[in-house]
């Protein structure tokens, strides 16, 4: 039954946020206590749970007609709707308890992230700019994880920064990402810059979005000026170049490009820690 769940929430997919969620709480404070650490680290797992279950409740209806999808525990009926949405309303309680937990302010604002976690599924229906609503939503883990342990609003860029460049380097996978689905998407109408504007444009707009999330991180070593970050930096660089090299020479290989993406939110997560000692 284990096995059946973590695969539904695809568990190896929190390496795209939980380590931008813990870099925000390194930024604030390098000296975390392990309650509040075990706090922000079980928030973040349950609000990815809850966001993943959200998506597929919600997209259930297309996923039942994608062949790629038919395995899918929701779709193959390995996993029943109503213990779907069960396991989805318990990660929602278990994450507002942990922000509860941590501090008035990031438990109110708890409620207007899982607004964005329901919103986030239906917005491919109308709008190509869900790569980016999605991409925001991961990039504020980096500012969660920061008011995770400092309860305001900081005037230091440094945070804002790297939030916008996660979101920039999320919504450019994202878009490389639903190619394989483009005939499907195309025939159901679900809007994607892909099936919008054509795959050509679409690895295009992915080059785009990563070369400024490339920009915005390298402003970020300049403020942090550590050599631990900038080594980080030049091997995130290098995966980068090397997954769109990837693209470029075979489009069928998202898989491979999605694979390597997963090693740059730990790669970051080391530089942080390394450079905020």
């Amino acid at each position: 039954m284990l096995k059946k769940y973590l695969d539904y929430i695809k568990i190896e997919n929190m390496l795209f946020d939980l380590p931008f969620i813990l870099a925000g709480m390194l930024i604030a404070s390098h000296y975390i206590h392990y309650i509040k650490f075990l706090l922000i680290l079980i928030a973040g797992a349950s609000a990815r749970t809850s966001a993943m279950s959200i998506n597929r409740i919600i997209g259930k209806k297309y996923d039942m007609i994608n062949p790629r999808k038919k395995d899918w525990a929701l779709v193959s009926g390995n996993i029943k709707m109503k213990d779907a949405i069960l396991f989805t309303l318990i990660f929602i309680v278990i994450f507002e308890i942990c922000t509860f937990l941590l501090n008035y302010l990031v438990f109110y604002l708890s409620f207007f992230v899982v607004i964005m976690f329901i919103i986030d599924p239906f917005l491919k229906r109308y709008t190509a700019i869900r790569h980016i609503f999605m991409g925001g939503i991961i990039g504020l883990g980096v500012i969660g994880g920061y008011l995770a342990v400092k309860p305001a609003f900081t005037y230091n860029p440094l945070i804002y920064i790297i939030s916008v460049s996660v979101a920039l380097w999320v919504a450019g996978f994202d878009i490389i990402y639903t190619i394989q689905d483009i005939e499907y998407d195309k025939i159901n109408g679900l809007k994607t810059i892909v099936n919008t504007y054509g795959i050509k444009n679409g690895v295009y707009a992915s080059d785009l979005f990563h070369i400024s999330s490339a920009v915005l991180f390298f402003i970020s070593g300049i403020i942090i000026n550590s050599l631990y970050y900038y080594t980080a930096l030049l091997i995130i660089y290098t995966i980068m170049i090397k997954e769109h090299l990837i693209i470029r020479n075979d489009i069928n290989k998202i898989m491979t490009f999605f694979r390597l993406n997963s090693f740059i939110g730990i790669v970051f997560l080391i530089g942080i820690a390394l450079s905020l000692r």
